[in-house]
């Protein structure tokens, strides 16, 4: 098959999306299929089989940043002339609502379209606006798609097929886990707690940073006689003022901030962690990060939201703490260190329950779906 991905974000940004478009890209490249990808930004010739559609530009909405991206005509029907003599079977898109150029290749295109629906909008009136929109949307798109994905159940709640559309099927957006099953674990001296992520109010740092102040203040108690955890915030963005802050207030060594870590720090992070803690408030459909976290046998603590709850099952449940309230984080914590024979129960039961979401291990149900598409579209074509 010839298949080709449409991402509506910087494909240099590190995110889940992405993560999932690469991954997927790379598997179906090793099982023999053509693959390309269509994403915004400018050109880059030393990025082979990644065409760039488009300009694009970072807004911040509701706790979050993402990017507005546009393509003029010219740019428009460069790209439809590629697409033409390249003959993809199937385009798959990724959010296909985030404006806009998705939306603008999206309509312009006939052959079989697919599209997997990541999003999860936050509670609240701006949540309410949001699920209203992606309702109606999702009417259209999936009246005119021949496949959808949704990640998990959470963004089932806002796709509409009705009496013409395709139904969902539920896939998790896969990645390529190899990397963190090789890890091998790297004793420290003292406790190491890992956030790895952006660093923006969607992800819940501030309640990362109120629980190590708890702990560093004694209003949660440590274990006796172990040594003061570190709390490693590896990432970037609109909230590092607050990490430095919160740095420079509690002393002691008891944050250490890594801005914009490679996949190789990552990696070693993820090696010398004692825990890993993901506290995302809301907007999460999936969470790659905790499957790569308990991939690597590193114990992860998530917050309870709709998209942590679909990968922290089982006993992973017992892992998921109340979204926003730094106090049981911070007690979490202690709970866990404090029984080292629990942590290394959780390690070798995460790095089994990760193994789900390898792409490796999924990469059939995708071929399996991008044939079903086909094979509907060419019966659409047919029938008229």
């Amino acid at each position: 098959m010839r298949i080709v991905q449409v991402c509506p974000y910087d494909p240099d940004r590190h995110g889940g999306v992405q993560r999932n478009m690469y991954a997927l890209d790379a598997a179906l490249a090793r099982r023999g299929h053509q693959t390309l990808i269509v994403a915004p930004g400018a050109p880059d010739p030393l990025q082979e089989g990644v065409w760039r559609l488009g300009a694009m530009r970072s807004v911040r909405f509701a706790g979050t940043r993402f990017e507005v991206t546009w393509a003029k005509a010219h740019e428009l029907e460069s790209c439809l002339h590629l697409l033409r003599a390249w003959q993809p079977d199937v385009a798959h898109f990724h959010t296909p609502w985030d404006p806009l150029m998705p939306w603008q290749l999206f309509r312009r295109l006939d052959l079989a379209r697919v599209a997997t629906f990541h999003d999860t909008p936050p509670r609240g009136p701006t949540g309410m606006m949001l699920r209203s929109l992606f309702r109606g949307l999702s009417r259209y798109l999936l009246s005119r798609l021949d496949g959808a994905i949704a990640v998990s159940a959470a963004p089932l709640a806002h796709l509409r097929p009705g009496s013409s559309g395709v139904t969902p099927v539920v896939l998790p957006p896969v990645t390529d886990l190899s990397p963190f099953f090789d890890i091998e674990k790297v004793a420290t001296e003292r406790p190491s707690i890992l956030f790895l992520g952006r660093l923006e109010p969607r992800k819940g740092v501030q309640v990362l940073l109120e629980a190590a102040g708890l702990l560093a203040s004694g209003a949660v108690a440590l274990p006796k006689g172990l040594p003061p955890p570190r709390f490693v915030v590896a990432g970037d963005g609109d909230q590092r003022g607050a990490v430095l802050a919160a740095q420079e207030t509690l002393g002691g060594g008891w944050i250490e901030l890594v801005p914009a870590p490679s996949q190789e720090e990552q990696l070693r992070l993820l090696a010398e962690a004692t825990l890993a803690v993901t506290p995302a408030l809301y907007g999460e459909s999936f969470g790659i990060v905790l499957a790569e976290a308990m991939a690597s046998g590193t114990p992860v603590i998530g917050a309870d939201n709709a998209g942590y709850r679909t990968v922290l099952t089982g006993r992973g449940a017992s892992l998921l703490v109340p979204a926003g309230d730094g106090a049981a984080l911070a007690r979490r914590i202690t709970g866990l260190l404090a029984d080292a024979g629990e942590r290394r129960a959780l390690s070798d039961w995460g790095r089994m329950h990760a193994r789900q979401f390898d792409v490796t291990e999924r990469i059939a149900d995708f071929e399996d779906f991008y044939a079903a598409a086909i094979a509907r579209h060419a019966r659409s074509k047919r029938d008229g």
